[in-house]
């Protein structure tokens, strides 16, 4: 009996031990760390946090939230679309999710999303107060203060300063005034926050240019013409299209990229290329017409061209025909070539520079469409930043294209010099005497 007893206190005592071991020791329910029913400060922070990769995250240039994107094409017409690293596509650019516009603003404009930051949640030590959020909140507000305050100084600097220049150019050819708008497309997105405040540099430099001449200016945000079976490059067109009907009085629309700077805002438009007695002495007369390879297509620009039918004002570069400064007149033809370049068919061709490959593709391979055409050499109105002296910028030229170099974060790191003239030439404004007349960007005083 006595023994019988002894048997049954052991195995009571086992299980009170193996009892106790067991509700000491951690366990995990629903993802969250649990000791003795408490959850503590220190289990809680080592919970595994997952984040929604799929969510939103804040873009650079335009300062606006956007999907996650895998597909990447910078193109030398476009932001980047334009924007948008030179005449060529580049996919999944310095570790980033990307997404091409194009001009461009696209351009080529690129588009860069990232997961949003892990969330850390935390108990807050005890005998800490709420105060130090309290003066946080305080000291952002006076931050966000200054800054409305600064942004209200610059709009008003703008505003005088863009009444000052209004219409000092004095043009005297036709068209001139508000029969031409200049037109600037982006979805604010990319890798265009590699320049501080590229975006309204941009638009200033345009700004000062339209009202010197008195043009039009417009600016298009293309998201709007957003599609998901189409590159974003391809939405320069409705943008190009609705130019035209929001503005019935403009006889021509200049479609400029966003990595293009106006660098000598006197020349006026018709005289450098729009009037007919301009454009006869500038058009590229026996030029080759050539493809997107740089090989001659057997076409050449013809002598018989007549600039009174001439609906398209275009250079090209060593790969063709280069979208990311073209000139389009008002006429029915236009409106249907539009509508024609825009074409299922050659979207969904998936040319490689998208829809500067599928215009070189129509111009080459219709004779018609070519008699309407005029080909200018490229430095007239898209000389690049670097080239031989058909295709390099040089002092006197009306624009210097920078064919997409900004968008590509490991073309800014290993040219930092072109940043900083970039940065230099965008932060300048036009420097206006007395008589009206102008020599380029000058630094800011």
């Amino acid at each position: 009996m006595r023994t019988r007893k002894f048997k049954l206190l052991g195995v009571f005592a086992l299980v009170s031990i193996f009892s106790l071991i067991y509700l000491s020791s951690p366990s995990k329910v629903d993802g969250i760390l649990w000791v003795n029913g408490d959850i503590t400060p220190t289990t809680k922070e080592q919970v595994p946090v997952v984040s929604d990769t799929g969510g939103k995250s804040e873009t650079d240039a335009g300062g606006s939230m956007t999907e996650s994107k895998t597909e990447s094409s910078v193109d030398t017409n476009t932001d980047a679309t334009s924007d948008t690293a030179a005449e060529t596509t580049t996919d999944n650019v310095a570790e980033s999710a990307t997404d091409t516009p194009a001009d461009s603003v696209t351009d080529n404009v690129v588009n860069t999303s990232s997961p949003p930051p892990q969330e850390h949640h935390q108990e807050q030590p005890s005998g800490e107060t709420e105060s130090e959020p309290k003066e946080q909140t305080a000291e952002a507000k006076t931050e966000n203060a200054d800054e409305e305050a600064e942004s209200k100084a610059h709009t008003e600097e703008r505003r005088k300063w863009l009444a000052e220049i209004q219409n000092k150019g004095s043009d005297t050819l036709e068209p001139k005034g508000n029969k031409i708008v200049l037109l600037t497309a982006s979805d604010g997105k990319g890798h265009n926050g590699e320049i501080e405040n590229l975006l309204q540099m941009v638009n200033e430099n345009r700004e000062d240019y339209c009202a010197f001449h008195g043009y039009t200016y417009q600016f298009t945000n293309i998201t709007k013409f957003d599609s998901d079976d189409r590159p974003p490059v391809w939405s320069k067109i409705p943008a190009i299209q609705e130019a035209f009907e929001l503005h019935p009085e403009a006889e021509w629309v200049w479609w400029l990229d966003t990595d293009s700077i106006i660098m000598t805002p006197s020349l006026d438009l018709a005289q450098h290329v729009l009037n007919p007695e301009a454009m006869k002495k500038r058009i590229a007369y026996d030029a080759p017409f050539k493809l997107p390879n740089g090989k001659e297509s057997g076409y050449t620009v013809s002598r018989d061209l007549d600039v009174s039918n001439v609906d398209v004002v275009v250079s090209q570069d060593h790969n063709g025909v280069n979208a990311g400064s073209i000139l389009f007149r008002r006429s029915d033809w236009t409106f249907a070539f539009l509508d024609m370049w825009v074409d299922p068919m050659y979207v969904q061709r998936r040319f490689d520079r998208y829809e500067q490959d599928a215009l070189n593709h129509i111009i080459v391979n219709h004779p018609r469409i070519r008699s309407r055409v005029a080909v200018v050499p490229q430095r007239v109105i898209n000389a690049f930043s670097v080239g031989d002296d058909r295709m390099g910028w040089m002092t006197g030229d009306l624009v210097v294209h920078f064919a997409g170099c900004w968008y590509v974060p490991v073309f800014l790191k290993s040219n930092a010099v072109v940043v900083d003239m970039l940065t230099e030439l965008l932060g300048s404004r036009m420097n206006v005497t007395s008589d009206g007349k102008t020599f380029g960007p000058v630094a800011r005083s």
